[in-house]
This record gives C-alpha cells, sequence and structure tokens, in this order.
C-alpha cells in the first residue's frame, strides 16, 4: 500500500480532524488493530499514532481497540461490575473521538476475561484468533514481551504480548480453532505485528520513533475519557487523593518527556515508539512510510 497514492485535497471528518481522503477505488481500507490488556493502555502508548492514521488516510483505514480483559479491578472504591461498566463507557468515548471501534475480547467459552487474570490458554489464544481473522487485520499493535528480568512486569500486559506471539501463525491456519461468528476467510494471512513502548519494559530501543506534536491536544483528551483511572485510580495506587485535569496534563506531559529521554530524541516534542517484530510478515513496500507519516529518521 504505497503512500504515493493520488491524494485529493484536506478536507474536515465527522470525527473533528483533518486528514488526507484517498480515492477508494485506489486502495482497500487499510486496517489496523490494537491489542491491549486494559482499557487506557491504548492511549496511552499508541492513541497519537491511531490519530494520525485516521487523520492522514480519513475513511481509508479501519481502527479496532480491544482489551484482552475487562479492567475491573481498577478502582478503590466502585464495585467490580461498576467498575468495568464505567471502563468501556470510557473506552467507548474515547474510541469515538477518532471514529474506532472498540470492545472487550470474548474468549473460546464466550466470557470476557476478568483484570489481573490474563493467562495463557487455549481459551485465551483461541479468542484472541477468533477477533483477528474476523477483524482481517493488516498490523497489529500490542505491548512487548519483557526481556529484562530486573524489570517489573503486569500480568496483564505480559500475557497479552505472549498471547499475540503464541496465535502469530496460528492466524495463516484456518481451522486452528472453532470459528465463533462469521465465515471463515480460508485465504487470511499473519499480519504485520509491531510492539508499542511499554513503561514496564523502560526499553532504549526503538525501529521507529514517531512525532505526535500535531495531534497530541487530541491524545490528551482521549486520555482524560478515562477519569477513572487517571483522575482516580492511578493516583489511589500512588497513594494519593483524586487529582485534577490540570495535574493529569502536567503528568501526561511528563510520561512524553520520559519517552524521549529513554529513546535519546532531542526536544521536547511529544512522540510514540515502536518495534517492528518477527511474529508477523514483514512490512510492505510503503507500509512503514504509511502507518508512520511523522516518524523522525
Amino acid at each position: 500500500m504505497s503512500p504515493s497514492r493520488k491524494q485529493r485535497k484536506l478536507k474536515t471528518c465527522d470525527y473533528g480532524i483533518t486528514f488526507t481522503s484517498m480515492n477508494k477505488t485506489d486502495l482497500q481500507p487499510f486496517r489496523v488493530m490494537s491489542i491491549m490488556a486494559h482499557q487506557d493502555d491504548f492511549e496511552f502508548n499508541l492513541g497519537g499514532t491511531f490519530a494520525l492514521l485516521r487523520q492522514t488516510l480519513g475513511d481509508n483505514v479501519k481502527l479496532q481497540i480491544i482489551t484482552t480483559s475487562n479492567g475491573a479491578s481498577g478502582h478503590h472504591l466502585m464495585t467490580a461490575e461498576e467498575t468495568f461498566n464505567r471502563r468501556v463507557q470510557e473506552a467507548e468515548s474515547s474510541a469515538t473521538l477518532i471514529g474506532a471501534d472498540y470492545h472487550c475480547l470474548r474468549t473460546l467459552d464466550g466470557n470476557i476475561v476478568g483484570d489481573g487474570q490474563v493467562l495463557i490458554s487455549r481459551n485465551l489464544l483461541g479468542g484472541l484468533w477468533n477477533e483477528i481473522r474476523q477483524f482481517k487485520a493488516d498490523v497489529i499493535f500490542c505491548p512487548p514481551i519483557v526481556a529484562d528480568p530486573l524489570a517489573g512486569v503486569h500480568i496483564d500486559h505480559e500475557q497479552t504480548a505472549i498471547a499475540v506471539r503464541y496465535v502469530a501463525y496460528q492466524l495463516s491456519v484456518p481451522r486452528a480453532y472453532p470459528t465463533l461468528r462469521g465465515e471463515n476467510d480460508m485465504t487470511y494471512r499473519t499480519p504485520l505485528i509491531i510492539n508499542v513502548d511499554d513503561p514496564y519494559n523502560q526499553s532504549t530501543q526503538a525501529d521507529i520513533s514517531q512525532d505526535i506534536s500535531s495531534v497530541y491536544d487530541l491524545k490528551l483528551q482521549m486520555s482524560l475519557c478515562h477519569r477513572s483511572q487517571v483522575l482516580e485510580w492511578l493516583p489511589f495506587v500512588n497513594g494519593e487523593e483524586n487529582i485534577t485535569e490540570e495535574d493529569w496534563t502536567k503528568r501526561f506531559q511528563a510520561r512524553h518527556a520520559n519517552v524521549n529521554q529513554r529513546y535519546n530524541i532531542q526536544g521536547n516534542r511529544p512522540h510514540e515508539c515502536f518495534r517492528v517484530t518477527r511474529w508477523g510478515r514483514a512490512p510492505k513496500e510503503g507500509e512503514l512510510e504509511q502507518l508512520f507519516p511523522n516518524r523522525i529518521p
């Protein structure tokens, strides 16, 4: 999918951001999927890149966001059911800002995995296999596997990464698991799989660093959709009371400053960083330029 396709003039789309529209007869919709552990992980590590994809490709990209757990443990005052319902609403509100779809992964038995309970099993892998094949993802973004034995890990992040790695080859096997819904596309092949930056990993190596300053305000707005987390739960975990939007705005800037510092990126423009895995297929010609229009040399 080459970025050299003929482009039309800029216009404003329904999502409230400006994008470059490509002729639909020239290009099939590009299908990009985020697979993260919790509802707010996507915004922290990938939200700017998805916003740029919507901005540059417009209706010629389909954006899917799924989480492998229900996130129901992520609050100190609400019940698990209240937390889950609120976090789903927050994730849907954030996804709407960039015209993406969001939902929780359902495993082979039709259930949703509890927060802190993502564990490798046939049930989990089969559910993930179904989600990816049904969406027909061209590209998957997911967490990295933490290699440093001294690094801290979140079990849901780590097991999500391992699950994507384990299921990658099976994505090209049309009868690897029972098909849960819809027709099974017998021609589907394993997609390109890219790791996002994960603060637990504290990585200093990246294949791609992308300047997201043009959509940073939108990314901040997306993160603030997750009020139960950024203003309530995360401060509680750190031994604090609830914080304000102004407080979170400063902390969000600090998160991005940390990314720049770890990856030795000069200046204060915010970036998102990635590694291209060998879990799936290799990038096609021009594909990385299309996926990362603002990547730095």
